[in-house]
Protein backbone atom coordinates (compact mmCIF):
# COMPACT_ATOMS: atom_id res chain seq x y z
CA UNK A 1 0.00 0.00 0.00
CA UNK A 2 1.55 3.48 -0.65
CA UNK A 3 0.48 6.97 -1.25
CA UNK A 4 2.42 7.25 -4.75
CA UNK A 5 0.79 8.35 -8.00
CA UNK A 6 -0.09 6.13 -10.90
CA UNK A 7 3.16 6.79 -13.08
CA UNK A 8 5.23 5.75 -9.80
CA UNK A 9 3.43 2.53 -9.12
CA UNK A 10 5.71 0.18 -11.37
CA UNK A 11 9.22 2.21 -9.60
CA UNK A 12 7.69 1.44 -6.39
CA UNK A 13 6.91 -2.38 -6.66
CA UNK A 14 10.39 -2.81 -8.09
CA UNK A 15 11.34 -1.16 -4.76
CA UNK A 16 9.05 -2.99 -2.68
CA UNK A 17 10.20 -6.59 -4.13
CA UNK A 18 13.79 -5.48 -3.39
CA UNK A 19 13.21 -4.60 0.37
CA UNK A 20 10.68 -7.96 0.66
CA UNK A 21 14.25 -9.75 -0.83
CA UNK A 22 16.54 -8.15 1.00
CA UNK A 23 14.71 -8.17 4.60
CA UNK A 24 13.21 -11.56 4.27
CA UNK A 25 9.51 -9.64 4.55
CA UNK A 26 6.93 -10.35 2.62
CA UNK A 27 4.52 -7.47 4.15
CA UNK A 28 6.35 -4.44 2.91
CA UNK A 29 4.21 -0.91 3.54
CA UNK A 30 5.64 1.76 1.76
CA UNK A 31 4.53 5.64 2.96
CA UNK A 32 5.94 8.63 1.45
CA UNK A 33 6.99 11.47 4.06
CA UNK A 34 6.32 14.75 3.49
CA UNK A 35 9.49 16.57 2.08
CA UNK A 36 12.76 14.38 2.41
CA UNK A 37 15.20 17.23 0.21
CA UNK A 38 16.01 16.53 -3.25
CA UNK A 39 15.28 13.01 -2.54
CA UNK A 40 11.96 11.09 -1.44
CA UNK A 41 11.77 10.16 1.91
CA UNK A 42 9.72 6.76 2.53
CA UNK A 43 8.63 4.73 6.43
CA UNK A 44 9.14 0.69 5.30
CA UNK A 45 6.47 -1.12 7.72
CA UNK A 46 6.85 -5.07 7.32
CA UNK A 47 5.32 -7.52 9.40
CA UNK A 48 5.77 -7.97 13.01
CA UNK A 49 6.38 -4.12 13.63
CA UNK A 50 9.26 -4.56 11.50
CA UNK A 51 10.12 -0.83 10.39
CA UNK A 52 12.75 0.59 8.09
CA UNK A 53 13.71 3.88 6.16
CA UNK A 54 14.09 4.17 2.42
CA UNK A 55 15.66 6.78 0.63
CA UNK A 56 14.55 7.05 -3.28
CA UNK A 57 15.14 9.45 -6.22
CA UNK A 58 12.09 8.93 -8.66
CA UNK A 59 14.74 9.42 -11.65
CA UNK A 60 18.55 8.61 -12.41
CA UNK A 61 21.02 11.51 -11.43
CA UNK A 62 22.14 13.98 -14.16
CA UNK A 63 25.08 13.93 -15.39
CA UNK A 64 26.47 17.24 -13.41
CA UNK A 65 25.23 15.72 -10.32
CA UNK A 66 28.14 14.45 -7.65
CA UNK A 67 26.42 14.16 -4.43
CA UNK A 68 24.43 10.36 -5.37
CA UNK A 69 22.54 8.63 -2.95
CA UNK A 70 25.06 5.68 -3.75
CA UNK A 71 27.93 7.70 -2.68
CA UNK A 72 25.78 9.15 0.81
CA UNK A 73 25.52 5.29 1.16
CA UNK A 74 29.10 4.82 1.56
CA UNK A 75 29.44 7.97 4.17
CA UNK A 76 27.02 6.34 5.86
CA UNK A 77 28.47 3.70 6.41
CA UNK A 78 31.36 5.25 7.14
CA UNK A 79 30.18 7.60 9.77
CA UNK A 80 28.55 3.76 11.42
CA UNK A 81 32.05 2.69 11.98
CA UNK A 82 33.41 5.52 13.95
CA UNK A 83 30.55 5.32 16.72
CA UNK A 84 28.83 8.31 16.00
CA UNK A 85 25.26 7.63 16.14
CA UNK A 86 23.54 6.70 12.50
CA UNK A 87 21.40 4.74 10.31
CA UNK A 88 22.99 1.27 9.60
CA UNK A 89 23.03 1.02 5.54
CA UNK A 90 21.22 -2.09 5.22
CA UNK A 91 21.19 -2.26 1.11
CA UNK A 92 21.75 -0.14 -2.15
CA UNK A 93 19.44 -1.00 -4.92
CA UNK A 94 21.67 -3.04 -7.66
CA UNK A 95 19.70 -0.41 -10.29
CA UNK A 96 17.50 2.42 -8.82
CA UNK A 97 18.74 5.05 -6.89
CA UNK A 98 17.45 3.61 -3.74
CA UNK A 99 18.96 3.12 -0.09
CA UNK A 100 17.25 1.13 2.58
CA UNK A 101 18.49 2.01 6.08
CA UNK A 102 17.70 1.22 9.64
CA UNK A 103 15.08 3.27 11.34
CA UNK A 104 16.21 4.67 14.28
CA UNK A 105 14.03 6.10 17.14
CA UNK A 106 13.66 9.83 17.43
CA UNK A 107 12.36 13.00 16.44
CA UNK A 108 13.71 15.46 14.16
CA UNK A 109 11.56 18.39 15.25
CA UNK A 110 13.63 21.11 17.14
CA UNK A 111 12.21 24.28 16.90
CA UNK A 112 8.68 23.66 19.35
CA UNK A 113 11.07 22.48 21.58
CA UNK A 114 11.31 23.78 25.27
CA UNK A 115 14.81 25.96 25.03
CA UNK A 116 16.09 23.97 27.77
CA UNK A 117 15.09 20.89 26.18
CA UNK A 118 17.06 22.61 22.92
CA UNK A 119 19.97 23.67 25.13
CA UNK A 120 20.14 20.06 26.37
CA UNK A 121 20.04 18.15 22.87
CA UNK A 122 22.53 20.86 21.29
CA UNK A 123 25.11 20.62 24.12
CA UNK A 124 24.92 16.35 23.18
CA UNK A 125 25.11 17.26 19.69
CA UNK A 126 28.49 19.14 19.59
CA UNK A 127 30.47 16.49 21.22
CA UNK A 128 29.20 13.86 18.41
CA UNK A 129 30.29 16.22 15.89
CA UNK A 130 33.68 16.64 17.20
CA UNK A 131 33.92 13.23 17.03
CA UNK A 132 33.12 12.61 13.47
CA UNK A 133 35.83 15.61 12.88
CA UNK A 134 38.32 13.47 14.79
CA UNK A 135 38.23 10.92 13.40
CA UNK A 136 41.37 10.38 10.47
CA UNK A 137 39.57 9.75 6.90
CA UNK A 138 42.54 8.12 5.88
CA UNK A 139 41.36 5.43 8.43
CA UNK A 140 37.58 5.23 6.78
CA UNK A 141 36.56 3.67 3.52
CA UNK A 142 35.95 6.51 1.75
CA UNK A 143 38.00 6.26 -1.50
CA UNK A 144 34.83 7.69 -3.77
CA UNK A 145 35.74 11.33 -2.19
CA UNK A 146 38.99 11.81 -3.52
CA UNK A 147 42.45 12.25 -2.15
CA UNK A 148 43.27 12.74 2.06
CA UNK A 149 45.70 15.57 1.49
CA UNK A 150 45.09 19.29 3.15
CA UNK A 151 41.84 21.46 4.36
CA UNK A 152 43.37 23.64 1.73
CA UNK A 153 42.88 21.41 -1.29
CA UNK A 154 39.56 19.68 -0.23
CA UNK A 155 38.05 23.29 -0.10
CA UNK A 156 39.19 24.36 -3.15
CA UNK A 157 38.01 20.94 -4.99
CA UNK A 158 34.56 21.91 -3.30
CA UNK A 159 34.94 24.95 -5.25
CA UNK A 160 35.26 23.24 -8.55
CA UNK A 161 32.00 21.34 -8.17
CA UNK A 162 29.79 24.10 -7.15
CA UNK A 163 30.88 26.62 -9.41
CA UNK A 164 31.29 23.72 -12.44
CA UNK A 165 27.42 22.88 -11.37
CA UNK A 166 26.63 26.50 -11.67
CA UNK A 167 27.82 26.84 -14.87
CA UNK A 168 26.24 23.63 -16.22
CA UNK A 169 22.70 25.59 -15.43
CA UNK A 170 23.26 28.23 -18.34
CA UNK A 171 21.55 30.52 -15.86
CA UNK A 172 23.01 33.78 -15.81
CA UNK A 173 24.08 34.77 -12.73
CA UNK A 174 26.51 37.61 -11.72
CA UNK A 175 26.00 37.57 -8.15
CA UNK A 176 27.02 33.90 -7.01
CA UNK A 177 29.57 34.16 -10.35
CA UNK A 178 31.55 37.45 -8.28
CA UNK A 179 30.77 35.11 -4.57
CA UNK A 180 32.87 32.08 -6.32
CA UNK A 181 35.67 34.48 -7.13
CA UNK A 182 35.66 35.95 -4.07
CA UNK A 183 35.87 32.24 -2.20
CA UNK A 184 38.62 31.43 -4.67
CA UNK A 185 40.69 34.64 -3.48
CA UNK A 186 40.26 34.09 -0.22
CA UNK A 187 40.59 30.37 0.81
CA UNK A 188 41.85 30.32 4.44
CA UNK A 189 45.03 29.45 4.69
CA UNK A 190 45.50 25.99 7.02
CA UNK A 191 48.69 24.56 5.93
CA UNK A 192 49.84 21.21 5.68
CA UNK A 193 46.20 20.60 8.14
CA UNK A 194 44.31 16.91 6.67
CA UNK A 195 40.77 17.21 6.10
CA UNK A 196 38.05 15.68 7.81
CA UNK A 197 34.76 13.99 6.99
CA UNK A 198 32.62 17.47 7.08
CA UNK A 199 28.72 16.33 7.27
CA UNK A 200 27.42 19.49 5.55
CA UNK A 201 23.82 20.95 6.44
CA UNK A 202 24.52 19.92 9.90
CA UNK A 203 22.39 20.84 12.60
CA UNK A 204 18.41 21.01 13.87
CA UNK A 205 16.48 19.44 11.55
CA UNK A 206 19.29 16.64 10.22
CA UNK A 207 19.64 14.65 13.45
CA UNK A 208 17.06 12.71 15.56
CA UNK A 209 16.30 13.41 19.32
CA UNK A 210 14.57 12.03 22.24
CA UNK A 211 14.34 14.79 24.25
CA UNK A 212 17.24 13.99 26.06
CA UNK A 213 19.98 13.26 23.81
CA UNK A 214 21.18 12.73 20.06
CA UNK A 215 19.73 9.59 18.88
CA UNK A 216 21.09 9.60 15.52
CA UNK A 217 22.98 12.04 12.72
CA UNK A 218 21.06 11.99 9.45
CA UNK A 219 21.37 13.13 5.92
CA UNK A 220 24.95 12.68 4.84
CA UNK A 221 23.93 13.97 0.89
CA UNK A 222 26.49 17.15 1.30
CA UNK A 223 28.83 15.44 3.04
CA UNK A 224 32.62 15.29 2.03
CA UNK A 225 36.26 16.33 3.08
CA UNK A 226 37.00 19.56 4.44
CA UNK A 227 37.22 22.33 7.18
CA UNK A 228 35.60 21.08 10.25
CA UNK A 229 34.93 24.93 10.60
CA UNK A 230 32.31 24.56 8.06
CA UNK A 231 29.97 22.17 9.97
CA UNK A 232 30.06 24.70 12.70
CA UNK A 233 28.84 27.45 9.69
CA UNK A 234 26.44 25.25 8.61
CA UNK A 235 24.58 24.55 12.28
CA UNK A 236 24.92 28.79 11.74
CA UNK A 237 23.01 28.70 8.43
CA UNK A 238 20.56 25.99 9.20
CA UNK A 239 20.16 28.30 12.81
CA UNK A 240 17.73 30.62 10.09
CA UNK A 241 15.66 27.98 10.03
CA UNK A 242 15.99 25.79 13.46
CA UNK A 243 17.43 28.45 15.64
CA UNK A 244 19.33 26.85 18.80
CA UNK A 245 19.00 28.60 22.01
CA UNK A 246 22.54 30.36 22.06
CA UNK A 247 24.93 30.05 19.07
CA UNK A 248 28.17 30.69 20.98
CA UNK A 249 27.35 28.10 23.74
CA UNK A 250 27.17 25.77 20.99
CA UNK A 251 30.39 27.07 20.01
CA UNK A 252 32.08 26.56 23.72
CA UNK A 253 30.46 23.48 24.01
CA UNK A 254 32.16 22.18 20.57
CA UNK A 255 35.71 23.91 21.50
CA UNK A 256 35.37 21.83 24.90
CA UNK A 257 34.75 18.49 23.42
CA UNK A 258 37.27 19.28 20.28
CA UNK A 259 40.24 21.11 22.28
CA UNK A 260 40.24 23.46 19.52
CA UNK A 261 38.92 26.56 20.06
CA UNK A 262 36.43 27.72 16.62
CA UNK A 263 38.39 30.01 14.20
CA UNK A 264 35.57 32.69 13.39
CA UNK A 265 37.13 34.52 10.51
CA UNK A 266 36.70 30.63 9.02
CA UNK A 267 33.11 29.83 9.73
CA UNK A 268 32.20 33.87 8.61
CA UNK A 269 34.12 31.97 5.33
CA UNK A 270 32.00 28.54 5.34
CA UNK A 271 28.88 30.80 6.14
CA UNK A 272 29.31 31.96 2.62
CA UNK A 273 30.11 29.19 0.82
CA UNK A 274 27.04 27.13 2.70
CA UNK A 275 24.55 29.67 1.96
CA UNK A 276 26.29 29.71 -2.09
CA UNK A 277 25.72 25.77 -2.14
CA UNK A 278 22.12 26.38 -1.33
CA UNK A 279 21.51 28.48 -3.88
CA UNK A 280 23.13 27.09 -6.58
CA UNK A 281 20.33 23.89 -5.62
CA UNK A 282 18.16 26.26 -6.14
CA UNK A 283 19.06 27.82 -9.48
CA UNK A 284 19.36 23.99 -11.01
CA UNK A 285 16.05 23.78 -9.62
CA UNK A 286 14.57 27.35 -11.31
CA UNK A 287 16.57 26.42 -14.37
CA UNK A 288 15.86 22.70 -15.21
CA UNK A 289 12.79 20.96 -16.32
CA UNK A 290 9.55 22.12 -14.50
CA UNK A 291 8.80 19.39 -11.92
CA UNK A 292 4.69 19.74 -11.69
CA UNK A 293 4.87 17.41 -8.62
CA UNK A 294 7.93 19.61 -6.70
CA UNK A 295 6.85 21.52 -3.40
CA UNK A 296 6.85 24.58 -5.11
CA UNK A 297 6.08 26.32 -1.44
CA UNK A 298 8.95 25.12 0.04
CA UNK A 299 11.48 26.16 -2.54
CA UNK A 300 9.85 29.73 -2.75
CA UNK A 301 10.48 30.77 0.75
CA UNK A 302 13.48 28.77 1.28
CA UNK A 303 15.06 29.89 -1.76
CA UNK A 304 14.42 33.57 -0.99
CA UNK A 305 15.88 33.12 2.60
CA UNK A 306 18.67 31.71 1.50
CA UNK A 307 19.09 34.50 -1.40
CA UNK A 308 19.24 36.85 1.08
CA UNK A 309 21.41 35.03 3.51
CA UNK A 310 23.70 34.60 1.00
CA UNK A 311 23.84 38.21 0.31
CA UNK A 312 24.12 39.32 3.98
CA UNK A 313 27.05 36.40 4.31
CA UNK A 314 29.26 38.07 2.03
CA UNK A 315 29.22 41.19 3.39
CA UNK A 316 30.22 39.51 6.89
CA UNK A 317 32.46 37.40 5.06
CA UNK A 318 34.13 40.68 3.62
CA UNK A 319 33.86 42.32 7.07
CA UNK A 320 31.54 45.20 5.67
CA UNK A 321 28.10 46.24 6.12
CA UNK A 322 25.13 46.22 3.97
CA UNK A 323 24.06 49.06 2.01
CA UNK A 324 20.50 49.81 2.63
CA UNK A 325 17.71 49.37 0.33
CA UNK A 326 14.78 51.49 0.09
CA UNK A 327 11.65 49.43 -1.05
CA UNK A 328 8.63 50.50 -3.05
CA UNK A 329 4.92 50.22 -1.41
CA UNK A 330 3.11 47.99 -2.64
CA UNK A 331 -1.04 48.38 -4.08
CA UNK A 332 -4.09 46.16 -4.13
CA UNK A 333 -5.40 45.74 -7.50
CA UNK A 334 -8.69 44.52 -8.78
CA UNK A 335 -7.40 40.92 -8.67
CA UNK A 336 -6.46 41.04 -4.80
CA UNK A 337 -9.48 40.16 -3.97
CA UNK A 338 -9.43 36.80 -5.90
CA UNK A 339 -5.57 35.81 -4.25
CA UNK A 340 -7.80 36.32 -1.03
CA UNK A 341 -10.79 33.99 -1.52
CA UNK A 342 -8.40 31.41 -3.59
CA UNK A 343 -6.72 31.42 0.20
CA UNK A 344 -9.64 31.66 2.12
CA UNK A 345 -10.67 29.06 0.83
CA UNK A 346 -7.99 26.68 0.77
CA UNK A 347 -7.15 27.03 4.44
CA UNK A 348 -10.90 26.70 5.64
CA UNK A 349 -12.48 25.07 3.50
CA UNK A 350 -9.97 22.34 1.53
CA UNK A 351 -7.46 21.93 4.07
CA UNK A 352 -9.53 20.61 7.15
CA UNK A 353 -10.93 17.84 4.79
CA UNK A 354 -7.35 16.53 4.07
CA UNK A 355 -6.28 13.30 6.12
CA UNK A 356 -3.03 12.55 3.84
CA UNK A 357 0.37 14.51 5.35
CA UNK A 358 1.31 14.43 2.02
CA UNK A 359 -1.63 15.95 0.41
CA UNK A 360 -1.96 18.60 3.25
CA UNK A 361 1.60 19.30 2.78
CA UNK A 362 1.15 20.40 -1.19
CA UNK A 363 -1.52 22.36 -0.21
CA UNK A 364 0.25 24.61 2.14
CA UNK A 365 3.07 24.80 -0.43
CA UNK A 366 -0.05 26.06 -3.46
CA UNK A 367 -0.85 28.58 -0.49
CA UNK A 368 2.57 30.22 -0.18
CA UNK A 369 2.80 30.39 -3.99
CA UNK A 370 -0.78 32.05 -4.35
CA UNK A 371 0.13 34.62 -1.52
CA UNK A 372 3.38 35.41 -3.62
CA UNK A 373 1.46 35.67 -7.02
CA UNK A 374 -0.64 38.08 -4.95
CA UNK A 375 2.38 40.12 -4.40
CA UNK A 376 3.53 40.23 -7.18
CA UNK A 377 0.10 41.37 -8.60
CA UNK A 378 0.50 44.11 -5.85
CA UNK A 379 3.92 45.47 -7.13
CA UNK A 380 2.73 45.82 -10.62
CA UNK A 381 6.30 45.85 -12.33
CA UNK A 382 7.88 48.23 -9.43
CA UNK A 383 10.71 45.69 -9.02
CA UNK A 384 11.84 45.23 -12.30
CA UNK A 385 12.15 49.31 -12.90
CA UNK A 386 13.85 48.88 -9.65
CA UNK A 387 16.03 46.04 -10.46
CA UNK A 388 17.17 47.86 -14.29
CA UNK A 389 17.80 51.45 -12.25
CA UNK A 390 20.45 49.23 -10.13
CA UNK A 391 21.63 47.89 -13.50
CA UNK A 392 22.35 51.00 -14.86
CA UNK A 393 24.24 52.15 -11.78
CA UNK A 394 26.83 49.62 -12.39
CA UNK A 395 26.97 48.76 -15.89
CA UNK A 396 26.95 52.84 -16.92
CA UNK A 397 24.23 52.09 -19.13
CA UNK A 398 20.40 51.07 -18.92
CA UNK A 399 19.94 47.27 -20.31
CA UNK A 400 16.77 46.94 -22.56
CA UNK A 401 15.55 44.15 -20.14
CA UNK A 402 16.68 42.74 -16.57
CA UNK A 403 17.91 39.78 -18.50
CA UNK A 404 20.56 42.00 -21.02
CA UNK A 405 21.96 43.15 -17.77
CA UNK A 406 22.18 40.05 -16.10
CA UNK A 407 24.54 39.06 -18.79
CA UNK A 408 26.36 42.21 -19.46
CA UNK A 409 26.73 42.77 -15.50
CA UNK A 410 27.87 38.38 -15.71
CA UNK A 411 30.53 39.57 -18.21
CA UNK A 412 32.27 42.44 -16.50
CA UNK A 413 32.32 40.33 -13.46
CA UNK A 414 34.06 37.27 -15.21
CA UNK A 415 36.81 40.10 -16.83
CA UNK A 416 37.13 40.64 -12.81
CA UNK A 417 36.04 44.49 -13.58
CA UNK A 418 33.00 44.06 -11.05
CA UNK A 419 34.34 42.78 -7.77
CA UNK A 420 32.18 41.32 -5.02
CA UNK A 421 32.26 44.51 -2.77
CA UNK A 422 30.83 46.67 -6.38
CA UNK A 423 28.09 43.90 -6.26
CA UNK A 424 27.09 44.31 -2.73
CA UNK A 425 24.12 47.11 -3.24
CA UNK A 426 22.82 45.52 -6.61
CA UNK A 427 22.31 42.08 -4.52
CA UNK A 428 21.02 43.40 -1.88
CA UNK A 429 18.53 45.73 -3.48
CA UNK A 430 17.75 42.28 -5.12
CA UNK A 431 17.25 39.99 -2.41
CA UNK A 432 15.16 42.59 -0.44
CA UNK A 433 12.49 42.98 -3.09
CA UNK A 434 12.53 38.80 -3.32
CA UNK A 435 11.55 39.19 0.24
CA UNK A 436 8.98 41.65 -0.11
CA UNK A 437 7.13 39.72 -2.40
CA UNK A 438 7.68 36.55 -0.83
CA UNK A 439 7.46 37.45 2.84
CA UNK A 440 3.76 36.85 3.35
CA UNK A 441 4.54 33.51 2.63
CA UNK A 442 7.66 33.11 5.01
CA UNK A 443 6.32 34.23 8.05
CA UNK A 444 8.79 34.37 10.54
CA UNK A 445 12.08 33.22 8.35
CA UNK A 446 11.26 36.77 6.35
CA UNK A 447 13.46 38.45 9.42
CA UNK A 448 16.15 35.31 10.29
CA UNK A 449 18.99 35.93 9.81
CA UNK A 450 22.94 34.20 10.33
CA UNK A 451 24.42 34.71 13.73
CA UNK A 452 26.45 37.58 14.61
CA UNK A 453 30.21 36.28 14.76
Amino acid sequence: MTNARPETDIRLLALTDWISELTGDAGIILRRRPGGGRHEAWDVDGEAGRRWFLRADSAPPSVHEHYTLRREADIYRAVHSTGVPSPAVLGVHPELEAVLLERVDGDAAFARLDPAVQTRIIDDFAPWLARLHAADPADLDLAGLGPVTTIENAVRRELDIWESRLDATGVPDPTLTACFIWLRDHVPATGNTRPSLVQGDTGPGNFLHDGQRVTALLDFELAHLGDPMEDLAWVGTRNAQEPVPDFEQFLARYAEAAGVEPNRDRIRYHALFAELRIAVLGTERTGGEADLDAEHGNRLIYGTLHRRLTVEALAAAMGTSLPPVELAGLADTDDTRLFDAALHQMRNRIGPDLTDPYAARLLKGLARVVKYLREVDRARGTHTVAELDDLEALLGHRPTTVADGAADLLEGVRARKVAAVDLLAYAAGQAMRRTQLVGPAMGVLATRHLPSL
